[in-house]
């Protein structure tokens, strides 16, 4: 008898634990429902903010723009203000006027669609920035002109990605910035070379 109501008992909370699992597993299923239906939505809170920038395609390419612009400008200040060879100079005058331009036409977009962009840089992107700052001569325009191809490389392949976007305001944007990119790039690959070739030269 003792044996039966054991059995009894294990059974019933077998069965208890089944349908607490069960209702748990639906809690969890209308739970990833709602956030994915609150990702469509207006943002209204720094929680859909950051689930947004994870998950929102259009979001990531607004934030990653935004950051890689706020780098140019800064690298454009110091290198106006450090570059040795006149050529790197003037390029850096130009980085940061164009780019200057470029994000302001980047936080309009943002804004036209409710999405606040941050206005602080990431501390790997400080560091560079930091130790660009720090260099000087010869050293400091190594150094700028090879960031600035890296980092136009960088911003060529995420405005081409952009560019194929659905949306319709994304990709005109990415379209109109893209050759000035482009051009960037082409002028910083050529001074590298330029500077390559007159510091082999005794």
């Amino acid at each position: 008898m003792k044996l039966q109501k054991f059995k009894t008992l294990s059974f019933s909370i077998i069965t208890l634990a089944i349908v607490t699992a069960a209702c748990h597993s639906n809690q969890k299923q209308n739970t990833v429902d709602s956030t994915l239906s609150g990702q469509q939505m207006t943002q209204d809170s720094s929680a859909r903010r950051e689930t947004d920038l994870t998950g929102n395609p259009v979001n990531q390419f607004l934030q990653q723009a935004n950051i890689n612009g706020l780098v140019e400008v800064e690298m454009g200040k110091i290198g106006k203000q450090k570059a040795a060879l006149k050529s790197i100079k003037d390029f850096a005058e130009m980085i940061e006027k164009e780019h200057t331009g470029a994000n302001e036409q980047l936080t309009a977009l943002a804004s036209a669609k409710g999405y606040k962009l941050s206005t602080k840089i990431p501390g790997i992107k400080n560091k560079h920035l930091k130790d660009l700052s720090e260099t000087s001569g010869k050293d400091f325009d190594s150094y700028f002109i090879n960031m600035m191809v890296e980092d136009h490389l960088d911003d060529i392949a995420l405005f081409e990605g952009a560019a194929k976007s659905p949306d319709q305001a994304i990709s005109s944007f990415a379209e109109k910035i893209l050759p000035v990119l482009q051009k960037h790039y082409k002028m910083a690959r050529e001074i590298s070379m330029q500077f390559d070739q007159n510091k082999n030269k005794k």
